[in-house]
C-alpha cells in the first residue's frame, strides 16, 4: 500500500514537472518564435490542451495559473488580441 502510494506521488509529480514544461517551451514561443497572434492563440488553446490530456479535471487551474501568464506574453507583443469575432482571447479559451 505505501510502496503504491509513492508510486502515485512520484507519478502526479512527474506530470506536474510535464505541465510545467509544456508551459514553458509555450512562453518560449510566445517570446521568440510564433509570428502572428492568431497563432498564439492557437498555442495557447494547443497547450491547454495538452496540459488537460495530463490533469482532465484541472481546466480552472490551468485558466487560474497559467492563462494569465500567457496571455501577458501575447499582451505585451502584440497588445490587445482580440478574435475574429471581436470577443477578447481570454474569453475563447
Amino acid at each position: 500500500m505505501i510502496g503504491e502510494q509513492s508510486r502515485a506521488v512520484l507519478e502526479e509529480e512527474a506530470r506536474l514537472r510535464r505541465v510545467q514544461l509544456l508551459v514553458d517551451a509555450a512562453c518560449y514561443r510566445l517570446r521568440r518564435q510564433v509570428a502572428t497572434p492568431r497563432a498564439a492563440v492557437d498555442l495557447i488553446v494547443e497547450t491547454k490542451a495538452r496540459v488537460l490530456e495530463l490533469f482532465p479535471d484541472k481546466a480552472s487551474q490551468f485558466d487560474l495559473l497559467y492563462l494569465p501568464r500567457l496571455l501577458r506574453l501575447v499582451r505585451a507583443r502584440w497588445g490587445t488580441v482580440e478574435s475574429r469575432s471581436s470577443e477578447p482571447v481570454g474569453s475563447l479559451l
